[in-house]
């Protein structure tokens, strides 16, 4: 069975797993395939006091943000821009972040 694993890598939603299957195990689609989106965990740096935008810097959507403050600003993940492509994943030095299903996603899957 096919599985995405973030940790190896994005996805860039170009179709070649659609295409390159022989198995039809994978639907091609204009569409995102899921709905996942990024999550930062308490493992994060940045809410440990330390700087880091990792996170950010991966993020081709410019999905994460780090708003400014007095503070160790805190990464924002805005839900409507993440792609849940996983580029995130695999830069956090902490392995704080993580891909979680939208309440769309679990929908679709208790269906």
């Amino acid at each position: 069975m096919p599985v995405f694993d973030p940790r190896r890598g994005e996805c860039s939603f170009c179709g070649d797993c659609a295409t390159a299957c022989g198995d039809a195990a994978f639907i091609a689609t204009a569409e995102t395939p899921w709905n996942l989106r990024a999550r930062v965990g308490d493992a994060c740096l940045a809410a440990n006091g330390i700087v880091c935008s990792s996170c950010r810097d991966a993020c081709g959507e410019t999905a994460i943000r780090f708003p400014p403050t007095r503070a160790v600003p805190l990464p924002q993940v805005t839900a409507e821009r993440c792609t849940g492509c996983g580029a995130c994943v695999p830069t956090c030095p902490t392995n704080a972040i993580s891909l979680v299903a939208t309440l769309h996603e679990l929908e679709a899957i208790d269906a």
